[in-house]
């Protein structure tokens, strides 16, 4: 992996509070090098299928020639989170995208209430499309078939793959070594293991869910273009979703689903309904795995920071909130048709 040198990373940066620290650790631990690159003819999409997941997956179909959807168990299990997504982008006259259940780490209902208490809450209502339908669904397919093949299959056409990472590694680990020699950027949720700009002993989730598939997967990752992405923290305004990003959403289409989908319950998104004061699961509601998904269409917008990238190089964090929501709604209308 190629890092930007210290003097250039000093130029994007220059402004910012943390600029001394954030200096040094990225000597020590830097991120590879994100230039605009021609897009990849495939890309494959790996989620869990969180609210934040479900603002990401039609940004990159609007945009991108999906080959597959791969589904992995961290805030919905594998089947769960495939009939879901299937119903999302269940669009009369577009293309099917092949929605693939991939692994399970079978964490216990008990073990995940005690170590990432808003889970239930998010499985329950994730599993109904964010609260759209009254039930969830059937699993999509039971038994499921191998999904490593699966994935080979739907990607034997495919010239180059971008990967986009939005859950947990526990597929991954299993189906990399299938597609490696066309593979081109890996696009992840979240920062490395040994991060600088992380507490030691502390992950990201996707990694902190399934850490053994994690360390497994930053051992294969080392040698390919893999860029982590995050959003900063503690900023004023925070990098959260707002009400006035999902209202400009189209009506019609992936992009109506999606509104649909999202208004049917602001607890999971909207900062000001998703504290359990106001009603909903408790923590927060920032741009975590939409913004990995910008980063997949326009690297350019992040800098890099420590061992990932973040959406602001510079000015203020007000214009770089506004310009993530902005080309978040942009890039999610053109939704409208994915054949």
């Amino acid at each position: 992996m190629t890092a930007r040198d210290d003097l250039d990373f000093g130029r994007r940066r220059r402004g910012a509070a943390l600029i001394g620290a954030i200096a040094v650790t990225f000597a020590i631990f830097a991120a590879p090098t994100a230039k605009a690159a021609p897009a990849a003819d495939c890309t494959i999409i790996d989620t869990d299928f969180d609210v934040d997941d479900m603002m990401a997956i039609p940004l990159v179909i609007g945009n991108r020639h999906v080959a597959a959807i791969v589904t992995s168990e961290g805030y919905t299990t594998a089947e769960q989170g495939a009939s879901a997504v299937s119903r999302l982008i269940a669009e009369p006259n577009q293309r099917q995208i092949p929605v693939i259940i991939g692994a399970d780490s079978h964490r216990s209902v008990a073990d995940i209430a005690k170590n990432w208490p808003w889970m239930v809450y998010y499985r329950d209502i994730m599993s109904r499309v964010n609260g759209l339908l009254s039930a969830p669904l059937m699993p999509s397919r039971t038994p499921a078939p191998d999904y490593v093949q699966e994935i080979s299959k739907r990607t034997a056409d495919c010239h180059r793959i971008d990967l986009l990472v939005i859950g947990t590694f526990s597929s991954f680990v299993h189906y990399s070594a299938a597609i490696k020699p066309k593979l081109d950027r890996i696009v992840i949720m979240g920062k490395p293991i040994g991060d600088p700009t992380q507490k030691p002993g502390k992950y990201s989730f996707n990694c902190g869910y399934d850490l053994p598939a994690c360390k497994t997967a930053t051992a294969e990752l080392a040698g390919l273009k893999a860029f982590w992405v995050d959003i900063p923290r503690g900023t004023e305004p925070p990098y959260s979703p707002s009400l006035a990003m999902v209202e400009g959403l189209r009506g019609d289409g992936l992009p109506g689903a999606l509104k649909a989908a999202l208004f049917a319950d602001r607890h999971t998104w909207d900062p000001a309904k998703v504290g359990i004061e106001n009603g909903g699961p408790g923590g927060k509601a920032l741009m975590w795995d939409q913004s990995a998904a910008v980063f997949l269409l326009h690297p350019d917008m992040f800098a890099p920071v420590g061992g990932h990238y973040e959406p602001y190089k510079g000015g203020s964090h007000a214009q770089s909130v506004a310009t993530l929501l902005r080309v978040w709604t942009t890039d999610t209308n053109k939704a409208v048709t994915y054949k």
